[in-house]
């Protein structure tokens, strides 16, 4: 996992991996404001942006996640969200499966989460097996819009 802001791209520029700045460099040049809802390509399956609205909600309402396939890297546009996040544990085992068509499952939780909260134009960068319970609230619900960029993990 790795959590940075935006402001400070120039220092993260030189020392993420390549595939991460390609990525996030790209996805900087589109018009993530007024950007429509739904995903859209950048490098076909291998990399594209779900930009994304919802209002956050009490972390107990929401489950632990992790993908196979991709790397996320989340920017948070508007508002302020917690993630809840915790190590891989391959023994762990998932209460919904849905890695084969969506390269995502969900787990319980686990009692070494721990919790970071980001605002807008902050990052977050989750790794393929890395737990992580994004759109939780920080002080009561408020509408969030970010862009989760998807990269295929096979291109690092």
């Amino acid at each position: 996992m790795i959590v940075g802001s935006l402001a400070h791209w120039p220092m993260f520029r030189k020392t993420l991996p390549e595939a991460l700045r390609h990525a996030i460099e790209r996805t900087l040049t589109l018009d993530l404001d007024s950007l429509a809802i739904g995903r859209h390509p950048i490098e076909g399956d291998d990399i594209f942006v779900l930009i994304q609205e919802m209002p956050t909600r009490p972390a107990n309402d929401l489950r632990p996640e992790a993908h196979r396939r991709y790397i996320d890297i989340q920017i948070l546009l508007k508002g302020r969200e917690a993630y809840g996040f915790s190590s891989p544990n391959p023994d762990l085992q998932p209460v919904e499966d849905r890695l084969t068509n969506h390269d995502i499952a969900f787990y319980p939780g686990q009692a070494s989460e721990n919790f970071v909260t980001l605002a807008a134009n902050e990052f977050i960068v989750f790794f393929p097996g890395e737990f992580h319970r994004p759109c939780c609230e920080v002080d009561g619900s408020e509408p969030i819009r970010k862009a989760v960029i998807k990269i295929d993990a096979r291109l690092l």
